[in-house]
This record gives C-alpha cells, sequence and structure tokens, in this order.
C-alpha cells in the first residue's frame, strides 16, 4: 500500500540496528568516557535514548560489551607498559608494622594512614640490673655486687692486725662467693690420684704481691679464673689465684688465694679455698667440660666474674704485722 511508505520509512528510520550497521567502536567510546565521564550517555543519539524495544536493548548489550571488551584491551597495554601491578598495602593494624617505618602525622585520616601502617618503635634494651659497691668492715676490700645480692661478715682483730670473712648470697639466699682475709693458709689435700684440669676463663689483675712471699715462691700475677677438673664429674670454681708459671696437666687439688699486697693478710676470694677431684668444696658441678663452657654464657657466671674481678685492696698501715 503506497501511502503506508512515510509511515514505514519513519519507522525505519528509528530502527538503531538498521542504520547503526557497523559496531561501535569501543576504544574510542572508552576515551570519550574517561575524558567527559559527565556526558557520555547524552553522545548516543536521542533516537537510541528514547527507543525502549527489544533491538534497543540488544544495541546497548552490544555497545557495553565492546566497551568492556575495550577497558579489558586497555588494561592488558597498562599492565604492559607499567610491568605487574601489585596489590595495595594492607590497612594499619592487619599484620605488625616493623621500625623505621614513617611515621602518620598527626590529624590524618584513617583512610589515608591505612596504605601506611603506623610503626612500632624498637623495644628499649633490658635495663641492666643495679651494682652497688662494698666495703669490708676493715676497710681492707672493696668490691662491686649487684644490688639485690646480701653480705654478711665476721670481721675480728688479732694482735697485729684485722682479718674478716665476707659472705656474698644472691636474692635466693644462694652462696655465690666467700671472701677471706687471713694471715696464714692451709696446706693441701692428700692426693691419691691426680686428675685432668684445664683453666677455661682468665683474667689478669693489677693487684700488688708481697714481695718476700715472691722471693720464697715465684709466682705469676693475680687473675680471675675458671677451673675445672675432669673427674667422676667435672667439678668447677671461680676465684682469684695467683697463677703458676708452669702449670701441669693433672692436679690433687687447685689452690684459690692471692698473696695481696705488703702490709695485708692473704685474701681467698672466691666459691671456694681448694678444688679437689672428690668435689668436696665445689660450688659448681657440670656433666662434661662443654656444659662448664656454656655456663660461662649465663648471667650468673656473669654477674661473679665482674664481682671478683672488681676486687680493690688497700692496706691499712698499723693492722698488719710482718709478712
Amino acid at each position: 500500500m503506497p501511502e503506508m511508505d512515510p509511515i514505514k520509512d519513519m519507522i525505519s528510520a528509528t530502527d538503531p540496528v538498521r542504520h547503526e550497521t557497523s559496531a561501535p567502536d569501543g576504544e574510542a567510546a572508552l576515551r570519550r568516557m574517561l575524558a567527559e565521564p559527565g556526558e557520555f550517555i547524552h553522545s548516543l543519539p536521542a533516537s537510541v535514548v528514547r527507543f525502549e524495544d527489544r533491538k534497543h536493548r540488544r544495541a546497548r548489550l552490544a555497545v557495553a560489551m565492546t566497551l568492556a571488551a575495550a577497558a579489558v584491551t586497555a588494561g592488558v597495554l597498562v599492565a604492559t607498559h607499567l610491568g605487574s601491578l601489585t596489590m595495595p598495602p594492607s590497612p594499619a593494624g592487619t599484620a605488625a608494622p616493623t621500625a623505621g617505618s614513617p611515621t602518620a602525622s598527626p590529624g590524618v585520616s584513617a583512610s589515608a594512614s591505612a596504605s601506611t601502617p603506623a610503626p612500632t618503635s624498637a623495644a628499649p634494651p633490658a635495663a641492666q640490673s643495679a651494682w652497688t659497691t662494698f666495703t669490708d668492715a676493715t676497710g681492707q676490700a672493696t668490691f662491686e655486687l649487684p644490688a639485690s645480692w646480701t653480705v654478711s661478715q665476721m670481721p675480728q682483730t688479732i694482735q697485729g692486725g684485722s682479718y674478716n670473712v665476707v659472705e656474698v648470697k644472691n636474692p635466693d639466699g644462694k652462696k655465690m662467693s666467700t671472701l677471706t682475709l687471713a694471715y696464714e693458709g692451709t696446706g693441701g689435700p692428700a692426693c691419691p690420684e691426680p686428675k685432668p684440669f684445664s683453666t677455661l676463663d682468665s683474667v689478669v689483675l693489677d693487684i700488688p704481691q708481697k714481695a718476700d712471699k715472691l722471693k720464697e715462691h715465684p709466682l705469676g700475677p693475680s687473675a680471675f679464673v675458671f677451673r675445672v677438673i675432669q673427674s667422676d664429674k667435672v667439678y668447677g670454681s671461680m676465684a682469684l689465684n695467683d697463677m703458676e708459671l708452669a702449670p701441669g696437666t693433672t692436679t690433687c687439688g687447685l689452690y684459690n688465694g692471692i698473696l695481696g699486697p705488703d702490709n695485708m693478710p692473704f685474701v681467698h676470694f672466691g666459691d671456694a679455698v681448694w678444688l679437689t677431684p672428690d668435689g668436696n668444696e665445689a660450688a659448681l658441678s657440670f656433666a662434661s667440660v662443654a656444659e662448664a663452657k656454656a655456663y660461662m654464657q649465663t648471667q650468673e657466671y656473669q654477674d661473679v666474674k665482674r664481682m671478683l674481678i672488681s676486687l680493690a685492696v688497700h692496706p691499712v698501715q698499723g693492722l698488719y704485722g710482718q709478712g
């Protein structure tokens, strides 16, 4: 019917599928969307916006699919040029922060600071225990010790001089060392079978020695020593000792004591006067020499060593008779 042709032409003119035979340019549309995000929908023909039949929905779906493909393509291109993409950092509080990270400025919002976890300050080093200085009642000996340790002493005066016995204990009541100022020494133990011994640690001290006694029996300098005897167990002793100039490899007993300067008694400072193979007076015992060496790394060992090394002696004129 010829009179209907104008109406058909008008209806056909509004069909987007008929007139837009080519696929939309996705990349061009994406660029327009990024450049003018608020105007993108209005850049489509008005007839397409107003037309809501099935063909119109298919046309819009085709455009959306083309844009999605273009977006994926653009993403691949970005990844190609920028390298691998990384995940954003976790918000603060989701992982333990490390020391040295930048500190967020006051007033920064939670969303802004989430990308930079707040730093955690490095833990301060453990405070060392306090130490104090002790001088014995005769005024002849001074040494340092942990403030939590206790001291008891038994000073006595004899004709021509004074001597003292000072015991040092830790907070648990364990005797750590004894300082003895004496005018005579004790004889050595019996020696049925000498046993191997070794010196595991030594520190030479600057303590003068009685000149006359050195002439009688030449000795090396006074020193802190940690020595062990290998017997049924490994017995150890920490004390001050005048070092032997030519020590052997076996012993019946190790004497702990120093000559001390003129006008002073003999000085014994340590855990025992004698260390013997039977371990009778040994304050320390170990299953092996390796275990004895491991003990040297403990805090107890380090504290006792520091205390013994700190000894200073002060001859008091008139207290000591003929040395």
